[in-house]
């Protein structure tokens, strides 16, 4: 272990320091986080608050940093960590873009005042914290990147240690029998030109059953609001396969999905054989959902000198070989093996492609604004 790396143990993980002549001269906090990864939650390391002073900057702090975050990470059994890097740095320790940066929607105002309210929306409360959390746990639950939540992420201003001058987040939720079905979470941000918190962004989530109805609602309550402030537009943080686009496309909208290279939301494998176990039940599922003679009894990772075997039921045995980085990108659902197959051919056998495909669908890996860190 590093002498001059200093491990202070807090509240929701480890604060991490490199000293020189006995003093901070980096930093960085470990923040413990369970996350959405391949299906099942995950313990996931969060590095947050990277910081090294400006005049010891230039002389390899920051690498002992990450060294020295990575080593308690694996010291602690962590699966995997995740981190909001800026550009072309962190991918020197490992990490790699895992996650879709930006997705946004905006719908003109005047074209939502054109929907149907078919549901009552109305404001949220603490009182609803159970139902918000049902809500955003139940939609998307094999999507990667989600962030499990608690009341704080909800109201962040009732927390014991809250700040003074936090402000409540505006949540809406459409009910249906007086039960909230859909929300659309207000991501606020201070304006000093009028000295006042601004909505810049919704969050909405309105599972399939209720997009056409609760989602609709919602938006067509959010309209209300936009025409009396004379905005023209709806902005929505909205996943790129959200169900209640289809209700949209009739009324006209604007969809922007941003993916970064070498920053962004970008994770590492810190642990191998930890999330290989982690991601068995889901794979399991997925195995036996698939026809009896293409079905495997076991899955080996190997990656780097590193090897991990998950048993996920009967049948012959498929090998997945990758760099880590690759294949974090792979479980997570950023890339697809059609596409790591022209990068690394030697990855998977050509007659399994379809089968890793099956076991490791591609999709939207994303976390959303209100639970970067």
């Amino acid at each position: 272990m590093d002498d001059s790396i200093r491990y202070t143990k807090q509240k929701y993980g480890c604060k991490v320091e490199v000293l020189a002549d006995g003093k901070p001269v980096s930093r960085l906090r470990i923040e413990d986080y369970t996350m959405r990864l391949g299906g099942s939650w995950v313990r996931m390391g969060g590095i947050a608050a990277v910081e090294t002073d400006p005049g010891q900057r230039g002389q390899g702090y920051g690498r002992r940093l990450l060294d020295g975050a990575v080593a308690y990470m694996r010291r602690k059994e962590y699966p995997v960590s995740l981190l909001f890097g800026v550009p072309d740095f962190y991918h020197r320790f490992g990490y790699t873009t895992v996650l879709v940066s930006k997705c946004a929607v905006r719908v003109p105002t005047a074209a939502a005042e054109t929907l149907t309210a078919t549901l009552p929306v109305r404001e949220a409360g603490p009182e609803d914290t159970e139902a918000l959390l049902a809500i955003y746990h139940a939609d998307e639950t094999a999507r990667s990147g989600k962030l499990r939540r608690t009341r704080v992420s909800l109201f962040p201003h009732l927390a014991p240690d809250a700040e003074w001058f936090w402000e409540a987040r505006p949540i809406l939720v459409a009910e249906q029998e007086g039960t909230p079905v859909a929300y659309a979470l207000g991501n606020t941000e201070w304006r000093e030109e009028n000295s006042e918190w601004r909505v810049f962004l919704h969050e909405l989530e309105a599972p399939a059953a209720v997009a056409h109805t609760a989602g609709t609602s919602l938006i067509r309550a959010l309209a209300a609001q936009a025409a009396a402030r004379r905005q023209e537009w709806l902005s929505f943080e909205m996943l790129p396969d959200a169900p209640v686009l289809d209700a949209l496309r009739p009324i006209g909208y604007s969809q922007e999905i941003m993916y970064r290279r070498n920053q962004g939301g970008m994770g590492r494998i810190i642990d191998l054989a930890g999330l290989a176990n982690a991601l068995a039940e889901p794979l399991s599922r997925r195995n036996e959902a698939m026809a009896s003679e293409t079905r495997v009894g076991t899955i080996v990772f190997r990656c780097g000198g590193e090897e991990a075997e998950v048993e996920v039921g009967s049948g012959r045995p498929l090998a997945i070989t990758l760099p880590q980085d690759a294949l974090l990108q792979l479980l997570m659902g950023y890339r697809g093996i059609g596409e790591l197959r022209l990068e690394y051919p030697a990855c998977a056998a050509e007659q399994d492609a379809g089968v890793v495909d099956a076991l490791f669908p591609r999709g939207y890996p994303y976390t959303w604004q209100i639970d970067h860190f």
